[in-house]
């Protein structure tokens, strides 16, 4: 085989504009050929760059940010008929939180939630046996604890809609429609993975925090004055002050050079404040 055909992990991230996790994760679920590498290597992946070049150039998976993009297809579902304890094993053999359930025409009804299915229990209090609670639960149904009508979304929602949408209705997930059939689902789990990936989260550098007027042309000046350093940016996210007169950016690079990037910076004359952060800093605590 044509060694110059497969590039490694790390270049499929970059050219992909993702973490080298979610590489693996596209290879786990099939969506790019991969194959360890042995020997010294081991534990390491070439990627198929064939499959790489095809992915940029498909604008429906590549880069967007749609729910489509990030949910997760096919879910499991139920019926309304279906018993607590046929739920309760569905749940757990798939590992999940969320039952979308649909009538005999596959139509959404409701959705149920692990959260449901456990207020639905007898009280831990009760003076039932097991076998007695056990008998009792097999007669509920989900269509008796169901959450309905259900709120759901397009495939086609951008994924910052769909996070907007969750907060405000306090929910945990979204079934997802194309059209009236149900596609996917996407859950808080789902928006937290993709903020991790869009933020850089886990990925090597430093972090810059930096503040600036809210003025046109500032966030193009700050970007290439970083760039001009010599720096490769990784990530960037904006958000601004109460006032709105100044704006964040919380932006994570590698490859520069702090003093560098700092001399750059300066010949702007606007920059409010700024910290650099090495993500090496930056650890979990452990205590108790």
């Amino acid at each position: 085989m044509d060694e110059n055909q497969w590039i490694v992990t790390q270049e499929a991230a970059d050219r992909l504009g993702v973490t080298p996790a979610r590489v693996r994760q596209l290879i786990a679920e099939g969506k790019l050929t991969g194959r360890k590498l042995g020997g010294k290597y081991r534990g390491q992946w070439l990627i198929k760059e064939e499959d790489i070049v095809k992915r940029l150039a498909d604008k429906g998976e590549f880069g967007s940010m749609r729910v489509k993009n990030r949910m997760t297809r096919k879910p499991v579902t139920a019926g309304p008929k279906t018993t607590y304890n046929e739920a309760m094993r569905l749940m757990e053999r798939n590992d999940i939180q969320h039952l979308p359930i649909l009538n005999k025409k596959d139509q959404l009804i409701g959705i149920v939630s692990h959260s449901d299915m456990l207020e639905a229990e007898p009280s831990r209090v009760s003076t039932l046996s097991v076998y007695e609670i056990a008998s009792l639960l097999e007669k509920v149904t989900m269509d008796q604890i169901m959450t309905h009508p259900v709120k759901a979304i397009s495939q086609d929602c951008a994924i910052s809609e769909a996070a907007h949408y969750m907060l405000e209705e306090e929910i945990g997930c979204l079934p997802v429609l194309d059209g009236d059939e149900v596609v996917g689902i996407i859950t808080d789990t789902d928006i937290f993975k993709t903020f991790v990936e869009v933020t850089g989260g886990g990925e090597a550098g430093t972090r810059i925090e930096a503040k600036l007027p809210n003025e046109m042309g500032q966030l193009a000046a700050f970007t290439k004055a970083v760039t001009d350093a010599g720096s490769w940016i990784v990530s960037l996210a904006i958000t601004y002050d109460e006032s709105g007169d100044y704006f964040f950016i919380d932006m994570k690079e590698r490859r520069g050079d702090e003093d560098k990037i700092r001399v750059e910076i300066e010949k702007l004359g606007t920059v409010e404040y700024i910290q650099f952060t090495p993500c090496s800093d930056e650890h979990l605590l452990s205590l108790g």
